[in-house]
């Protein structure tokens, strides 16, 4: 299972929301994110405990994520603003949904835009809208040149509101990077001739949890952290200081079955490991199917009863084995930890040459999550 200890996610919460609002003298805005069910650690629970933390906003992915996040919300009486990051494509798709309030609908197509303005339109509705702009992503967003037009026609888009306009960096994980620079501030002139020019906008935000470390802007009023929240760093080997974080999730399992083999047997799958001397082997009940990589065949450790023992053999769809040698003490059911503030995921993420984004968010529905407060 995986243990999700909300104590640290709040004492993350406090560290990054008091990082953001360093420069900035009004405070900045949170908007935590939530996408990808909270980066494997599961959206609702998590986003219902940020929601109590003080969180101004929370984002998802798409819009199903945002509907069903909205909903499970309501159930416990709390109302908070979901921000997509998402996009519409489809004239209606999703356009019922979004009227129930409470979601504010990202744009980067005027098309949409307009599609959306008539429907709620025809409900006597306002629905609140953000602007993606492009400033060096290439990804979505209306590009930063043909911006300044866009935002002139939605501006005349009666049932929208103009809530808030973002744009999202490329390498900000990495610090004093000039692309980064660039980006930061042709995005902050951009903004800057909009409201001298077009309209005030109330929310202004580029900075992900790589911004909020590297390039805190008191410019910009609102923040999206994501990996960090979690207790992870963009990219720890860049990463300038320790601000305090720390793994808000421990991934558990048990020994189940303890083998004793002679020396030169081979385990699992392959046969890619042979031991070494007579030894007891340790089968644990988690695999790939759970998320586990494969790819850390013969590569990783596990951690039982305070001692790391490595693990050996292929990483099988429901188990991997663990060495535990003749004298370890260890017995079945004793609990094991796969990952978790002793021995976090970007040490997996490092052999696997991944980022821990990727092992936390890969940890599968089978796996049941467990809100522990410790």
């Amino acid at each position: 299972f995986a243990e999700i200890n909300l104590s640290e996610l709040k004492r993350n919460f406090n560290i990054i929301k008091k990082l953001a609002g360093k420069r900035n003298k009004n405070g900045v805005k949170i908007c935590s994110i939530v996408k990808a069910n909270a980066y494997g650690h599961g959206m609702n629970e998590t986003g219902k405990a940020l929601a109590g933390y003080g969180t101004e906003y929370l984002a998802t992915a798409d819009y199903s994520e945002s509907i069903i996040l909205r909903n499970y919300l309501k159930k416990f009486s709390v109302n908070i603003p979901v921000l997509c990051l998402g996009i519409l494509t489809e004239n209606k798709k999703y356009f019922e949904d979004i009227a129930g309030g409470d979601i504010d609908v990202t744009i980067t197509d005027y098309k949409i835009a307009f599609y959306l303005n008539n429907f709620a339109k025809s409900r006597n509705k306002k629905i609140n809208i953000q602007i993606q702009i492009d400033s060096g992503i290439n990804r979505i967003g209306f590009d930063i040149k043909d911006g300044y037009e866009a935002i002139k026609k939605l501006s005349g888009l009666e049932n929208l509101k103009i809530k808030g306009i973002y744009s999202h960096y490329a390498t900000s994980e990495i610090p004093r990077n000039s692309y980064a620079l660039r980006q930061l501030n042709d995005f902050k002139n951009f903004v800057k001739e909009v409201e001298h020019n077009l309209t005030k906008i109330e929310l202004k935000h580029i900075s992900n949890s790589g911004g909020i470390l590297n390039y805190n802007d008191p410019f910009f009023n609102m923040a999206r952290p994501g990996i960090s929240l979690y207790g992870y760093y963009p990219d720890r080997k860049k990463a300038v200081k320790d601000i305090g974080i720390t793994p808000v999730m421990t991934l558990k399992s048990k020994v189940s079955f303890i083998k004793d083999l002679d020396k030169n047997q081979s385990i699992s799958y392959g046969r890619k490991y042979f031991t070494k001397k007579k030894t007891k082997i340790a089968s644990i009940p988690i695999g790939y199917g759970d998320g586990y990589p494969r790819q850390l065949t013969n590569k990783s450790k596990v951690l039982i009863n305070g001692k790391y023992y490595k693990t050996v053999g292929t990483v099988c769809m429901d188990w991997i084995m663990a060495d535990i040698g003749t004298n370890s003490g260890v017995n079945v059911n004793d609990e094991v930890i796969l990952f978790g503030k002793n021995y976090p995921a970007d040490k997996l993420s490092d052999i696997t040459g991944t980022i821990p984004y990727e092992i936390t968010c890969n940890i599968s529905s089978r796996v049941q999550r467990i809100y522990v407060n410790r």
